[in-house]
């Protein structure tokens, strides 16, 4: 980690788990942590105007393990940033700015990626998180609201002379939001105008486009968000690559489906069995992805709602699918 004691003190791993909001909670972050003991983790993004009147959240419910971890907040007005800043200082590690969100509802909000079209008032920001807090400060950012608006060098550099520490930046401009592909080359152009350490984000869904990207982008490491989904396990494996050289294989389908159990029995521990069999069927799609007749099999479990039922399903899926691949051999 180039220049920064503090942040390399912190962060030993050249892999972060990304924010995703509704997805990156505190079960799927203990997931991630089970797997990689060193990698950064990032809570969902938190608002400001929300955690002022909800102090009491789920989002910032954290274990000992979670460590180390930046909190990510965001929001437009200054004395709300701070004092989001000074509250999450007891839980987090880093406190983490969102200037690249591209949703709607959120830019509309003057918050997010909006931020990309307000240098000045972005540099107030983290200096408001700054001014609350002894812990390092981040920014991430896209590069750029449009294409005719990329200036996440200029901005980059703002950031850092506002005083922040480190740096992810998601390789595609908001217009486009996760369509077409991240450009990593242009991380290496910021790499080369700013000081401060650079995470690259966006596309990274494997072992081999993690090294395709630090290749591309010269980034000082890697954050990951939708590529976890459905494999937990994929931040450790590119870390087990980085520090050997070798490449663990993926999860077997047995071994995806024990993981999908565990992540439901760990939300229905949180949340009660009824809202938490609601709230997961959005990752079902992402843990069957590849198992035979998976459209049918995820029609089955968005629909259900009892959790017995849905266990002996799974239980069900894995042997039929072992029938199959036995008649392969």
């Amino acid at each position: 980690m180039q220049n920064n004691n503090r942040i390399s003190e912190l962060i030993k791993s050249k892999v972060s788990l990304a924010p995703m909001a509704g997805i990156t909670d505190y079960v799927l972050r203990s997931i991630v942590r089970k797997y990689s003991q060193e990698c950064l983790l990032t809570t969902e993004m938190i608002s400001s105007e929300f955690l002022v009147q909800n102090v009491e959240t789920e989002i910032t419910k954290l274990d000992t393990s979670h460590h180390p971890i930046a909190y990510q907040i965001c929001g437009h007005k200054p004395h709300l940033m701070n004092y989001s800043s000074k509250y999450l200082s007891q839980f987090a590690d880093i406190l983490d700015i969102n200037m690249g969100c591209p949703v709607k509802k959120v830019v509309t909000g003057q918050d997010g990626c909006a931020l990309m079209r307000n240098p000045s008032l972005a540099a107030d920001l983290v200096k408001a998180v700054k001014d609350g807090t002894d812990k390092p400060v981040s920014v991430k950012f896209r590069l750029g609201y449009t294409a005719d608006e990329m200036n996440y060098v200029e901005f980059g550099q703002k950031m850092q002379e506002a005083g922040a520490e480190f740096i992810t930046i998601h390789a595609r401009t908001r217009s486009q939001f996760y369509a077409g592909s991240a450009d990593w080359s242009k991380i290496k152009i910021l790499k080369q105008n700013i000081d401060i350490p650079v995470f690259a984000n966006g596309d990274v869904v494997s072992i081999d486009s993690a090294i395709e990207c630090l290749d591309k982008s010269n980034a000082d490491g890697i954050a990951i968000g939708r590529g976890i989904l459905g494999d937990p396990t994929l931040i450790h494996r590119i870390e087990h690559y980085l520090k050997t050289g070798e490449k663990l294989p993926s999860p077997t389908l047995e071994e995806k489906l024990n993981i999908m159990k565990l992540h439901l029995d760990e939300e229905i521990k949180l949340r009660g069995e009824k809202i938490a069999i609601k709230f997961f069927r959005k990752f079902y799609p992402y843990y069957i992805t590849g198992i035979r007749n998976a459209s049918k099999i995820r029609g089955v479990l968005v629909l259900e709602e009892n959790y017995n039922k849905i266990i002996e399903y799974i239980e069900y899926i894995k042997k039929e699918n072992l029938k199959y691949e036995n008649c392969l051999i």
